[in-house]
């Protein structure tokens, strides 16, 4: 008797929030829906019991709609989606939508700058901003520049006429950036970097099946899935290997209530005795007391370069003046070592595979590359020579466009706002389509969905809307490593094009997507590599030779 009586208690309780919510959203009657939509599912059957491959296809063709604002169901939560670049301009510029839905928990790293709530990332954002000017990513130069030149000599190793999974080497190298600027560790030498690349993308998998499967909204009930057990066990080496810390034991520790847990209280961040936060922030201290890379330091590595100030020290001194956490810290590291090398990465990978596919601008872009930096010398990078790279800018550019690494993204009012006539209230969740918006004929003219870097010339860039291109997102809340990824592609791109000329057996039509938060490629990139004559430079003897000699 009792338990009907609370079930029944529930289930009233349950259709009373039910009904308040359908009059909160009331608004949205005027907003056309995306088609097919049925009653408690919404638009659920898009995506019900499809593939990865067929769900990213139905989400992009759903969020191809002609309307500027429009609504897509994902069960009874509704989005408010658009990829117009002036509404997306008022979204993600708009003080009150700076905050990120509940969806981005998922990832689980809650105090790190990527799904960090709006209070937490609004008082980082501030702090951190001074960790990524450009007096400090110039300081990285020497770093990508010898990471680059690992990557062709690695390159240069593989059997000569076979295709080669691109982006996986693409991936390697930029984690041996991010690691060298983030922690100072060297991922050259760590025969568990293959395992964690993979593990970072199961994990990213998982968070993205998640979005999509309303029941496993609920953490409670995702807590007794198979899905749930696999993440804790991928988080937990992940986490390791992000803090160069030895193996985890289960066992867990009081920190902080449960909306305001770090690591070491999320089921997949237990640890006993001395936890791998703690081992990455006692080395950093440790190297930052030896005046290893103090800022004002003159030692100098290996190779002569002065040492630049790797992120760990930065954030170690925002410590010191008690504007960071040291959960904080944790949780940037990760992130930044995550999103830095996986989003790099990717999008070198379909760089390459661009050149491959367009002979006549991989020649275009060798050419100024071979002005700027002659072949029979080191390459001598700076930001004025960099600057010259002015049309492989652009190829990398249309690369971001057609190719964005963050497909879509989305925001959450944290109090009523007024958007296109409309009173939008607190908590209504939108979704920015960048993949559609970078697509657009109405934007980019009718040869949208072709591959021409001259959409970024001057003339054809007149005019364009601000926010009619983001690849790193737009507004306050865009990805504070930008200029970081652009200056590291674009010396892997000179190192790639003066050590080698690509081709490839691949069609543009065989290049799919499955569903992911990072655009993921079905079948994976593959080129071919033809070395070139004089193209490898040998870092010890200061001078370029044959690739067939190194």
């Amino acid at each position: 008797m009792i338990i009907a009586v609370l079930t029944a208690l529930i289930v009233a309780l349950s259709l009373v929030q039910y009904v308040r919510f359908r009059r909160k959203m009331s608004f949205a009657k005027v907003l056309p829906t995306v088609q097919p939509c049925y009653p408690v599912v919404g638009n659920g059957l898009l995506f019900l019991g499809k593939n990865g491959e067929e769900r990213f296809t139905n989400l992009a063709g759903a969020l191809d709609y002609p309307a500027k604002l429009f609504k897509l169901w994902l069960g009874v939560f509704p989005l408010i989606c658009t990829s117009d670049p002036s509404m997306a301009q008022k979204i993600l510029t708009h003080p009150n939508c700076m905050a990120k839905p509940f969806f981005y928990d998922f990832f689980k790293v809650d105090f790190g700058l990527f799904s960090a709530h709006y209070n937490v990332w609004k008082s980082q954002r501030k702090h951190l901003n001074t960790t990524f000017n450009l007096k400090i990513l110039n300081g990285f130069v020497p770093i990508f520049d010898r990471c680059a030149q690992n990557l062709v000599q690695t390159l240069a190793k593989l059997p000569k006429g076979e295709p080669v999974p691109i982006t996986d080497y693409m991936m390697r190298c930029t984690l041996e950036m991010v690691c060298a600027t983030t922690i100072g560790s060297d991922a050259k030498q760590d025969s568990g970097v293959d395992k964690f690349m993979q593990m970072i993308q199961r994990i990213f998998h998982l968070a993205s099946e998640r979005v999509l499967s309303v029941h496993l909204h609920w953490e409670r009930f995702y807590q007794f899935t198979k899905q749930f057990k696999e993440d804790v066990v991928l988080r937990k080496e992940a986490y390791c290997y992000a803090n160069k810390g030895s193996e985890p034991t289960a066992g867990p520790q009081n920190h902080q209530p449960d909306d305001q847990r770090g690591l070491e209280d999320h089921p997949a961040g237990h640890h006993t005795g001395r936890t791998t936060h703690k081992i990455i922030l006692q080395d950093a201290v440790d190297r930052r007391g030896a005046q290893v890379t103090r800022p004002d330091s003159n030692e100098t590595d290996d190779d002569g370069y002065r040492r630049p100030q790797i992120f760990i020290d930065q954030l170690l001194e925002l410590q010191e003046a008690k504007k960071l956490e040291e959960i904080e810290i944790i949780h940037n590291v990760y992130t930044i070592i995550v999103a830095g090398s996986d989003t790099s990465g990717t999008e070198m990978g379909y760089a390459a595979l661009m050149l491959a596919l367009y002979p006549e601008i991989q020649e275009k872009v060798y050419n100024e590359i071979v002005e700027a930096f002659p072949l029979l010398t080191p390459a001598n990078f700076s930001p004025e020579s960099l600057k010259q790279l002015e049309y492989s800018e652009m190829f990398i550019k249309e690369c971001l466009r057609l190719y964005p690494v963050g497909p879509h993204i989305m925001r959450e009012a944290i109090a009523d706002i007024e958007l296109d006539g409309m009173t939008v209230p607190k908590g209504t969740y939108f979704l920015v389509s960048i993949y559609n918006m970078h697509r657009k004929k109405e934007v980019w003219g009718p040869n949208a969905d072709k591959f021409d870097p001259e959409n970024f010339s001057p003339e054809r860039s007149q005019g364009r809307h601000p926010f009619a291109f983001l690849p790193f997102s737009g507004g306050n809340r865009n990805c504070i490593g930008n200029r970081y990824a652009m200056i590291s592609m674009k010396i892997i791109l000179v190192h790639l094009l003066r050590s080698f000329k690509l081709s490839t057996k691949m069609k543009l039509e065989d290049l799919h997507f499955h569903f992911e938060a990072l655009l993921r490629s079905t079948n994976e990139p593959k080129v071919i590599l033809e070395p070139r004559t004089f193209a490898a430079l040998s870092p010890k003897k200061g001078y370029y030779q044959s690739l067939e000699e190194s």
